[in-house]
């Protein structure tokens, strides 16, 4: 073989590696915070079933920096905790306002991501706060 027709078989091989892959589902979990939950709050937002990573990841930091209440400052500094492919993500919060819970996952199953989820939301929240974690927001990402 030349390397015209080389180079247009390597280029054949590459180009559906490049396209995005129509039975892949990719999410991505964003996190922000000021490092004090309990004065600022956190947030948090996801982006799921996307058929890019960048598609995933754009949604998931448009979700966190609308996250009501949250303040500016934990909106702004919203990052990609995670991306996944065929997983579930979760998000355990303690709703009463001033309070420190907060946990998040990325498992194989929802199942397991909530339980991770509300493990870490109760490891934060202190003693007497424990029992309050909840799960507030959890999907799946499917293949499609």
């Amino acid at each position: 073989m030349n390397k015209v027709g080389s180079a247009l078989f390597a280029l054949a091989l590459a180009v559906p590696l490049m396209a995005p892959n129509p039975a892949a589902a990719i999410g991505a979990l964003a996190v922000g915070s000021t490092g004090n939950v309990v004065k600022d709050g956190i947030a948090m937002g996801d982006g799921y079933n996307y058929d890019t990573a960048q598609g995933a990841i754009d949604r998931a930091l448009e979700e966190c920096r609308k996250q009501g209440g949250a303040a500016a400052q934990a909106r702004a500094n919203c990052m990609i905790v995670g991306t996944f492919v065929g997983q579930c993500d979760s998000t355990s919060l303690d709703p009463a306002p001033g309070t420190p819970g907060a946990g998040w996952a990325i498992a194989e199953d929802k199942a397991t991501a909530d339980s991770r989820a509300l493990a870490d939301c109760q490891a934060t929240a202190g003693a007497s706060r424990r029992q309050f974690c909840k799960v507030m927001h959890s999907n799946c990402d499917t293949p499609k």
